[in-house]
């Protein structure tokens, strides 16, 4: 199964240095008050909510020669071929540079990989955090990562904080970037606060 489709897309792109990461998840079938079944269709949509593979404790480890480059773990994970879908809960997901230090690490409560476009969706309590960057995103709502562009989004009227470990920090609703052209939006209003250290 490609080593998980190389660990859910070495997870979730690592979101350009401050994502990688997935969640919409599993789609009810039981709607329609229909009399009428066709046992044919019922069966292929059963199937369609139905796991290939189920794991669980899973850890997922991108290794070359001695260097360990990506750790991802999940509570639990399920692979749904026909949706093209990879579905994680409580996911971790570490990457490291050559000297094996720490560049990001991502936690969300789930986070679905579309295996097609290899997009991700992630929801829950969401945290990336980059060491070099002293810096995190928080949010508690859904964060969409488009690889296409490479674009990542939050839903409309979801709070978000962006912090550094000196105390600077924006926070507001919505919040959208835009990795190539380097851009930053929110929908509304924001506040925040820039700490400003002096060179000795």
């Amino acid at each position: 199964m490609g080593a998980l489709r190389a660990a859910v897309a070495a997870v979730l792109g690592s979101a350009a240095v401050l994502v990688s990461a997935a969640v919409l998840g599993s789609i009810a079938v039981f709607g329609s008050c229909s009399l009428d079944y066709n046992p044919a269709r019922l069966e292929e949509e059963i199937a369609a909510e139905v796991p290939e593979t189920v794991l669980l404790d899973f850890r997922h480890t991108i290794v070359s020669g001695e260097q360990v480059w990506v750790v991802l773990e999940a509570r639990r994970a399920e692979t749904y071929e026909k949706r093209k879908e990879i579905v994680l809960e409580a996911v971790s997901f570490r990457e490291y540079n050559s000297a094996g230090n720490l560049v990001s690490e991502a936690f969300a409560d789930r986070a679905v990989y579309y295996t097609d476009t290899e997009d991700a969706l992630a929801s829950g309590s969401i945290r990336i955090y980059s060491p070099e960057e002293e810096a995190s995103l928080i949010s508690a709502g859904s964060l969409v990562w488009t690889r296409e562009g490479k674009r990542l989004e939050v839903e409309p009227g979801a709070p978000v904080r962006l912090e550094k470990e000196d105390g600077s920090f924006v926070e507001g609703r919505g919040f959208r970037a835009d990795f190539r052209r380097r851009r930053l939006e929110f929908d509304g209003a924001v506040d925040g606060r820039y700490v400003w250290e002096e060179d000795e």
